[in-house]
């Protein structure tokens, strides 16, 4: 049976990690790498170790890697793979995952590598990219790139020191990118979400990085945070860092990322944010906070698969120690009539967002762990800044909008205010 091959590479160095069988039935770490001083495990549910890993125990973390719904059907369509071969899916489509993971069919060569560099695109190139969901299916085939979700995606890189603008780059080879760029069949979710994320940056939040781009279709860039940027010598030089998400740290399928976990959601997050957490202080606070966020703005699909750790080293233990990302994918769901109102994680007792209470919010507090007056003042910041941030954000004040943003923030605030009045009566309890 043929093996691919998984690595970690930091800029053009490449660490061979272990061996997955083509038929996805098993994992094993490489012996070297289990003796090499500071690694840290690829999952939390995939520890380090010299025993094998079955195909149960694999898949979540692997096949987490790889697109979801119709954009993987796309992508394995353009490929001329069969959708559920998901291996040969990573396959061939590994050299730019989340996180700094490569799954490659061939050994690498010893380092350095030859990354490949960049090349520049103009707007007609970007325009073209985003046409549809077939188009940016065929980009991510070009660039070998995986990235998992269901919407319809693609990751380029950005340099800004290339003209006064900046430049939109296509990775090469094993060059990394900086953003994913996303659009959808919803022609208003880029705008939704830009306004989401921006309006929470302005009240002090941490969220990843956003831009709203006009290219025909309304494109959202994201900037990574799985990615370090430099420039060595006027060169862009890009670094992976290495990240999962929730559902893979958990060892939960992609297709039960929204099944509510024994104990409840939120509490297993939390409780593994203490147990593994360079700083479970922070990491939890930032969890209880994004949580209020995404209740706030009507995010009913805040599913496992979008909040992540970023892997930090280890602890004197020898156990992994790992951060929460930034918050990242927070968009009104509710703003669209016909998205459903359940919520992906329940909030205390409520299992649909028009339930939630501020009694509700008291039970997210145990919950997370925390007393109510330490959610109070995290929740405190959203109430009082975010409809004045979702206005910013929509008169271009945080970056450029498109002539439709303002008319979309109008909306989108009306259905935010009963969530607000929700969270401000809790604030004042």
């Amino acid at each position: 049976m043929s093996v691919h091959y998984v690595y970690r590479l930091e800029r053009s160095s490449a660490d061979l990690v272990g061996s997955l069988d083509e038929r996805g039935t098993s994992f094993s770490y490489d012996a070297e790498y289990l003796e090499t001083p500071g690694v840290t495990p690829l999952s939390l549910s995939l520890p380090l170790r010299p025993e094998g890993f079955d195909g149960e125990e694999i898949r979540p973390y692997f096949e987490g890697l790889l697109a979801e719904g119709s954009a993987r059907t796309a992508l394995a369509s353009e490929l001329g793979i069969a959708e559920e071969d998901w291996v040969g899916i990573l396959a061939a489509c590994g050299r730019e995952c989340v996180g700094d993971v490569l799954v490659v069919n061939r050994r690498l060569p010893e380092s350095p590598l030859d990354v490949g560099g960049y090349e520049p695109l103009d707007d007609d190139a970007l325009r073209r990219m985003f046409l549809n969901e077939p188009s940016v299916a065929r980009e991510n085939v070009a660039t070998r790139l995986s990235l998992a979700g269901t919407q319809s995606k693609t990751a380029l890189a950005f340099d800004d020191e290339l003209s006064e603008r900046g430049r939109w780059l296509r990775p090469v080879g094993l060059s990394a990118s900086t953003h994913v760029l996303k659009t959808s069949h919803l022609r208003d979710l880029p705008e939704v979400e830009y306004l989401c994320m921006s309006a929470a940056r302005t009240c002090g939040m941490n969220v990843a990085d956003v831009r709203l781009l006009g290219l025909g279709n309304p494109v959202l860039a994201v900037e990574r945070f799985d990615r370090e940027v430099s420039h060595v010598d006027g060169r862009l030089v890009v670094s992976r860092c290495h990240q999962e998400d929730m559902a893979q740290a958990l060892g939960v399928n992609g297709g039960s990322k929204y099944a509510e976990l024994d104990g409840g959601s939120i509490h297993v997050m939390a409780e593994l944010l203490k147990r593994h957490g360079a700083r479970p202080a922070n990491d939890v606070a930032g969890l209880a906070q994004t949580a209020c966020l995404n209740y706030l703005v009507g995010n009913c699909d805040a599913h496992l698969k979008n909040f992540s750790i970023l892997h930090e080293g280890r602890d004197r233990d020898g156990g992994a120690l790992v951060s929460l990302a930034p918050a990242y994918d927070v968009v009104s769901t509710t703003y669209f009539p016909n998205h459903p109102r359940r919520l992906a994680m329940r909030l205390g007792d409520a299992r649909t967002i028009d339930e939630v209470t501020p009694d509700s919010l008291h039970a997210l507090a145990a919950d997370l762990g925390i007393r109510g007056s330490a959610l109070r003042r995290l929740a405190r910041p959203l109430v009082e800044g975010m409809v004045d941030g979702v206005r910013r954000a929509s008169e271009g004040e945080l970056g450029p909008v498109l002539e439709s943003t303002p008319y979309i923030a109008d909306d989108l605030i009306e259905d935010m205010m009963p969530r607000v009045r929700v969270l401000s009566e809790y604030c004042a309890g």
